[in-house]
């Protein structure tokens, strides 16, 4: 196990992955073993990078004038987006700061965690919400997430839990992003989803009930993900293994989530990277709810907890 001021890694024989607790226990690299070698599968964010990780001289999916911070973080106590930061749970209007740009991904991003445990395949983290002055959510609760290594297998799993006397609207996600060229070879996404949300305004907040997914969004048969093509949709109706297979470089990742991840972000920008996000609720959940569409708003009662498991299967040819 490596450990530095802002970073630990673990390890198994496939898979090497480097966290910071300090800021969120975001991803900040992580590596699979194919024929004696290292590849990147999600971008390089450390801050120093060692000549013998970089691609073309430059770290793995980063692009140099807009550098990404975390190679994945976790959305919680929501995922991704709430409509001017604002939602009506219970009689109650809840605004959130930064309404002007709409609240998103969650309140924990940035804030350093605890360490509870860490050893050379596995680390467990920690966070109370009353520890954090100014913390944008008006419900007190708590959260761990424990990222652990076993052979080929890499998982995250999250748990939320209502401190609060009253009872807590939630929900929680991933956000992993990936390098888009491993080893030369392009992705191939395999999505087992059924429905996606309007986005008329392109805002990536739904406008309506889930729909049946167009052609151009259709990856439930295994198809190369276009480079040129600009995704960022919200998907429902996740029922089954995600696959993110570089086909001509041997190296394929199974994307499972516990049944309750229901729903799938996909994000394809004008970058050396992409994401594909596991969550537990849409975008926007809580006030799609309010209007009784399904969205996967969870209602934590007071002492309730919330958690589910993402995990990476690394399979190699």
């Amino acid at each position: 196990m490596e450990k530095l001021p802002d970073m630990i890694r673990i390890e198994s024989d496939h898979w090497r992955l480097w966290c910071n607790p300090d800021r969120g226990v975001e991803w900040l690299a992580a590596e699979v073993q194919r024929q004696q070698q290292w590849q990147a599968v999600v971008p390089d964010c450390r801050e120093t990078v060692p000549a013998e990780s970089l691609v073309n001289g430059l770290p793995a999916g980063q692009a140099l004038d807009a550098p990404l911070p975390a190679a994945s973080f976790h959305m919680l106590p929501y995922s991704n987006r709430i409509r001017d930061g604002r939602f009506q749970f219970e009689q109650e209007t809840i605004q959130l700061a930064h309404g002007d740009v709409h609240a998103i991904h969650g309140a924990l991003r940035k804030l350093p965690w605890r360490v509870l445990s860490s050893d050379a395949s596995s680390l467990r983290c920690a966070i109370s919400s009353t520890d954090h002055d100014g913390l944008n959510w008006p419900w007190a609760f708590d959260a761990e997430i424990t990222h652990r290594i076993e052979g080929d297998t890499l998982s995250s799993t999250l748990v939320m839990s209502n401190r609060d006397t009253r009872n807590m609207p939630a929900g929680f996600g991933w956000h992993p992003y990936f390098v888009r060229q491993v080893a030369g070879a392009q992705p191939i996404l395999t999505l087992p989803v059924e429905t996606v949300f309007p986005d008329e305004n392109g805002d990536c907040l739904p406008d309506g009930p889930a729909v049946p997914l167009p052609v151009e969004l259709d990856f439930r048969q295994a198809r190369a993900l276009d480079p040129d093509q600009r995704i960022d949709c919200c998907m429902a109706g996740l029922n089954g293994n995600c696959v993110i297979d570089w086909q001509e470089a041997g190296i394929r990742l199974h994307m499972t989530a516990d049944e309750i991840c229901r729903y799938l972000i996909l994000y394809n920008p004008d970058m050396p990277h992409f994401a594909v996000e596991p969550v537990t609720n849409a975008n926007d959940a809580f006030n799609l709810s309010h209007q009784g569409i399904d969205s996967g708003m969870q209602v934590l009662s007071p002492g309730e907890s919330l958690e589910a498991t993402m995990s990476l299967r690394l399979e190699t040819s």
